[in-house]
């Protein structure tokens, strides 16, 4: 096991490309050994016909498909792309499975964002089975989306364990002494879309690095701010540009500045989740119709009123 590569399957959309690579950066440059580190998305997974059950980002799914990916050999490891690593990753990778499957953050399920606990999960891809059309065709079946995200309805008990130890998954926190992976999981407040995050300052000291290193280049992060898969207020918090009156420290002139320039932040996932909702209620408008024709006026008006909310 010391001989093998540790991988790594990130879950990233497109707009996940620069923290994907600060987090890249970030797990090679404090991890000793050699580091295999991919980013996935749900290609590899079919699309749900009912939009109730569609994946509210572009890799929900992809974790599923993570032992096949693997040839069900070995072991791998499934995060997040909004992260950060502190440690040596080699202390979670060499964790006994001890007859589970999956294994999660000591104290995981006990965080005040019930849920997360399978943000960061390390695999025994030899003995899971998962075949991710089957697992996605489950959905409404044999469960909800919810409950597909915390992976238990996948296992049998005793089949995912706590034992990667404490910090490999600190929810928008970071104690030095304590946290070895630093999820930013508010999507508005993230350090790469949102001027002043209270724990912002590790994630751009960490990009810094990652540029001073050649592991990012300045010209990524004018893409992605083009692209408004980062904020403009970026560049001028690494320095790339400047602007007058505006101070690369000053969290609430920066946050100024974005809004200035019409930047939103997340505004593409949230076109997803409001294209997610619309397509939700135009199925269950024609559900209802179905059932009661006779009222297809009333549900067009219903439909057609909470659109507007």
């Amino acid at each position: 096991m010391a001989d093998d590569p540790i991988r790594i399957f990130c879950g990233a959309a497109r707009d996940a490309r620069l923290p994907f690579e600060v987090l890249a950066h970030s797990i090679r440059r404090h991890t000793a050994r050699p580091v295999e580190i991919r980013a996935i998305d749900n290609g590899a997974a079919p699309t749900p016909a009912d939009p109730r059950h569609a994946p509210y980002t572009e890799f929900s799914f992809a974790r599923f498909a993570i032992p096949a990916l693997c040839g069900r050999r070995g072991r791998a490891v499934y995060m997040d792309s909004d992260m950060l690593v502190f440690r040596d990753f080699a202390e979670l990778w060499d964790q006994p499975f001890d007859g589970a499957k999956v294994l999660i953050e000591v104290g995981s399920r006990g965080q005040r964002d019930r849920g997360k606990h399978a943000a960061v999960m390390l695999l025994d891809c030899a003995s899971l089975d998962w075949d991710v059309a089957a697992i996605v065709g489950g959905l409404g079946v044999r469960y909800d989306y919810n409950a597909l995200m915390a992976v238990d309805v996948l296992l049998a008990p005793g089949e995912m364990a706590e034992r990667i130890p404490a910090g490999w998954n600190d929810l928008d926190h970071y104690d030095p002494a304590r946290t070895r992976n630093l999820h930013y999981t508010e999507i508005r407040t993230q350090p790469w879309v949102a001027a002043g995050h209270p724990h912002g300052r590790p994630w751009i000291d960490a990009l810094r690095r990652a540029m001073a290193d050649g592991a990012v280049d300045e010209a990524l992060v004018r893409g992605e701010i083009a692209a408004g898969y980062a904020r403009p207020s970026l560049a001028l918090e690494l320095g790339i540009e400047s602007t007058a009156g505006v101070a690369p420290d000053d969290a609430r002139a920066l946050a100024a500045l974005d809004r200035a320039r019409g930047y939103v932040a997340q505004r593409h996932l949230l076109d997803r989740f409001a294209a997610r909702k619309r397509a939700i209620r135009e199925r269950e408008r024609d559900e209802a119709i179905a059932r009661r024709p006779w009222l297809a006026p009333f549900f067009h008006l219903r439909h057609a009123v909470r659109g507007r909310r």
